[in-house]
């Protein structure tokens, strides 16, 4: 699955990244900003939830019939933003060898991610730790 393809990602305009380092990005537009003129956090926030998705769906693209959904969301937003925002995230408190494992024995497992967006000059100004529910059809 391509998470820019999504109907509500694609209409918000997120990407794959024009940068080899980073998963996904907004670009600089006009129409993420806020009354700051700064990224507004709502683009902020759907850049990051994409990005967890995408990280996630691209460790398991083996087991095509896994269904993950967001339980909860923990978010520091740590500097305005300005131009375009670019994503990278992990895996956090786990691996993918333990994942598989959890799945394969219990059809089912929590785990988290951590997401970080950065700037056009590499200055974090996002992070967030998604909890994903993570289950087989």
């Amino acid at each position: 699955m391509d998470v820019t393809k999504l109907p509500f990602n694609e209409f918000i305009g997120l990407k794959l990244s024009d940068e080899p380092n980073y998963l996904l990005m907004l670009d600089d537009k006009a129409e993420y900003l806020n009354h700051l003129n700064t990224v507004h956090a709502g683009a902020l926030f759907t850049l990051a939830e994409a990005t967890s998705g995408h990280y996630l769906l691209g460790q398991f693209d083996e087991l095509p019939d896994i269904v993950p959904v967001v339980r909860k969301v923990e978010i520091k937003y740590r500097k305005p933003a300005i131009g375009a925002v670019y994503s990278n995230a992990a895996f956090l408190n786990t691996g993918k060898s333990e994942v598989l494992e959890a799945l394969a024995q219990k059809g089912r497992v929590l785990l988290e991610v951590e997401v970080s967006l950065y700037d056009c000059s590499g200055t974090t100004v996002m992070q967030a730790v998604f909890e994903w529910f993570v289950t087989k059809r």
